[in-house]
């Protein structure tokens, strides 16, 4: 009971460590460090998942020297390094055998939901926190008290459904209709393509959880389907005058991606030209020496910009034996186990790793993929 109240005092806190980052205040990494080191310690107790462990804990070492004596990184930037490349990986060895038995974790994930919501909307109507974009980008976007717009976007949208999920099953329409909506004005404020569309699933999602609601009868299949289309003509007259739309016009302009239908459009507009980062990152690697492509160029190495998908950067920076380590890890969970609301956030959490990164090596979104598979006997 000790260990899993430490457990939920730490994802509570996740919040607020990572507002302490905005203010590049360290406890953010020391507190993360400290929850690795623990759930090592824990696992090496009880011997479970001994060997994989054992094999993340070498490379991790090995992986260490190369940064300091091979590319003369520092002790600091060589920590902070492992720590993002053990995080998901034992995270998802320590949950698959963690029961929640005093806390509902649906419940504790709504409250951090909630606290992130409601920090990033009170920040904008205090007026502290800061701009999303440079000003020189011409793009408008507020992100708050938070370091990154990507992770946390990640965090909200991966975290939703399970809310979504927890809130029906109590039927607490009231909350679920307030968390909806604080997503939504966070996306809006925000002006990403991503939570915007996450949020867009989300809601799909709740659409497929109440089904058997929205279509008993005829009658009210027909009201439903109107109103979906109403609400789909006006929700994209409404998209055009949001900061979302116009940030995908912004970037359409600048790279003249007038063709929808293009490459052009798909690498410049949508995924805001990281497939030509990829393609650079995949080709520099191929160039690379032998011990580069092993373990990888490392984080330090401006020659090529971060792709910002994530399976491309692993590879990239961690070389094949990290890459290897690493996805053995999500290849192996087991996914078949899931409840059907966790399977969305998984394959959301996969969704963003693929199309704007900051999910699979960035801890205090990568937490949550891990979490999806303990077990929550409370339910």
């Amino acid at each position: 009971m000790k260990e899993e109240l430490l457990i939920v005092i730490f994802l509570l806190l996740g919040p607020i460590l990572d507002v302490l980052a905005f203010y590049n205040i360290p406890v953010n990494i020391i507190f993360r460090g400290i929850y690795l080191l623990g759930i090592i310690g824990l696992m090496i107790r009880s011997r479970k998942n001994i060997k994989m462990l054992l094999a993340l804990l070498l490379f991790s070492i090995v992986y260490f020297l190369y940064q300091m004596l091979s590319l003369d990184y520092t002790l600091v930037s060589s920590i902070s390094n492992i720590l993002k490349f053990l995080y998901l990986p034992i995270s998802i060895l320590y949950f698959k055998d963690f029961e929640f038995k005093k806390y509902d974790k649906r419940k504790v994930i709504s409250i951090i939901l909630f606290t992130y919501v409601s920090i990033f909307i009170l920040s904008y109507i205090l007026g502290i926190g800061a701009n999303a974009y440079l000003d020189t980008d011409g793009k408008s976007g507020f992100k708050g008290l938070f370091a990154s717009i990507n992770e946390f976007s990640a965090i909200v949208i991966s975290i939703l459904p399970i809310v979504v999920n927890y809130l029906d099953s109590k039927r607490n329409y009231i909350l679920l209709g307030l968390i909806l909506i604080g997503s939504i004005i966070c996306s809006l404020l925000l002006g990403t393509k991503v939570l915007f569309g996450g949020i867009i699933l989300s809601i799909i999602y709740l659409g497929y959880l109440k089904r058997k609601v929205l279509f008993s009868s005829t009658k009210r299949s027909i009201i439903v389907i109107l109103m979906i289309i109403g609400i789909t003509f006006c929700g994209g007259f409404l998209f055009t005058k949001t900061r979302t739309y116009q940030n995908m016009k912004i970037q359409q302009s600048f790279f003249n991606a007038n063709n929808i239908l293009s490459y052009e459009y798909l690498n410049r507009v949508i995924f805001n030209d990281r497939l030509t980062f990829v393609s650079d990152n995949i080709n520099y690697f191929k160039d690379s020496s032998i011990d580069n492509k092993l373990l990888g160029i490392g984080f330090n190495n401006n020659s090529v910009k971060f792709a910002e998908v994530d399976i491309c950067d692993i590879l990239v920076r961690y070389g094949i034996i990290g890459f290897l380590l690493f996805i053995i890890n999500l290849i192996i969970i087991p996914f078949k186990k899931l409840k059907s609301y966790e399977k969305v956030s998984f394959i959301l959490l996969i969704l963003i790793s693929l199309t704007s990164g900051h999910v699979l090596i960035y801890p205090n979104v990568c937490i949550y993929l891990g979490l999806l598979f303990s077990k929550n006997m409370l339910e």
